[in-house]
């Protein structure tokens, strides 16, 4: 039922004024504590971060993160999140206005090894819109329904300036270890605490031994919890994985 009243809505207003129309829904939805039992990870974030933080969002998508760690950093604090697609940037903006949230920044960039161009499409699977698995469009098996040429950035050397890093969201529907290979130097540097989806054996492989060489562990939060995981374990498990540095 839920489908089919979100394909009604999508073909009567059309794909950027639904994306607005439903991205308000669930901002709103998110501030009203609304959202607690489906999306724990989005209220678990006043745990891991803290007013005056520095935070980077990457695959933003239209701000539901972004928003949430703009209220806990403060004004203080700086969110600089990264949102390659131009429709889905356009609606991060109306989301994120900048006399609400002077403290967020938007990168339109997707990350990788080398500055370059990459297509990126917006999957469709059974009729339905999947505008959060947006990803780089590589497998011809896959239906989209639009297509967006975007510039790819080193993130190591997008964020060479920044001076502190408390914490990283990704979400960048399977890309994850190219974009972490390329985001050593920071890493290393700020030890931030690292909150990731992992969709795929290969790739939740390479980051997690990656980022447990750099000195992480790997956790997954469990009743308002971190809990330590072992790899075998986390190849398993259906949720986003938290990677914690070890302590000194």
């Amino acid at each position: 039922m839920v489908t089919f009243l979100r394909n009604c809505m999508y073909n009567i207003l059309g794909l950027t004024t639904y994306l607005r129309l439903v991205s308000m829904l669930y901002i709103t939805g998110i501030r009203c504590g609304l959202w607690k039992s489906k999306y724990p990870e989005l209220y678990f974030l006043k745990h891991i971060v803290k007013h005056g933080d520095t935070c980077i969002d990457i695959g933003a998508n239209l701000g539901y993160y972004s928003t949430q760690l703009a209220s806990i950093v403060g004004a203080t604090g700086n969110v600089f999140a990264v949102e390659p697609i131009p429709l889905f940037g356009d609606i991060w903006k109306k989301n994120c206005k900048p006399k609400t949230y002077k403290q967020l920044t938007l990168f339109p960039y997707a990350l990788g090894a080398k500055t370059d161009k990459v297509q990126m499409g917006i999957p469709v699977s059974n009729g339905r819109v999947h505008h959060g698995m947006t990803k780089i469009a590589s497998t011809a098996q896959e239906q989209y329904l639009h297509f967006f040429d975007v510039t790819m950035r080193n993130p190591d050397e997008l964020f060479s300036d920044i001076q502190q890093l408390a914490f990283i969201k990704c979400d960048v529907e399977g890309y994850e270890s190219e974009v972490f290979r390329n985001f050593t130097t920071t890493i290393q540097k700020f030890k931030p605490i690292i909150q990731t989806e992992l969709s795929g054996a290969e790739n939740r492989t390479n980051v997690i031994q990656l980022l447990e060489s750099m000195g992480y562990t790997t956790n997954v939060l469990r009743n308002n919890t971190l809990v330590p995981v072992q790899i075998i374990e986390a190849l398993e498990l259906s949720q986003d994985f938290y990677f914690v540095p070890n302590k000194e």
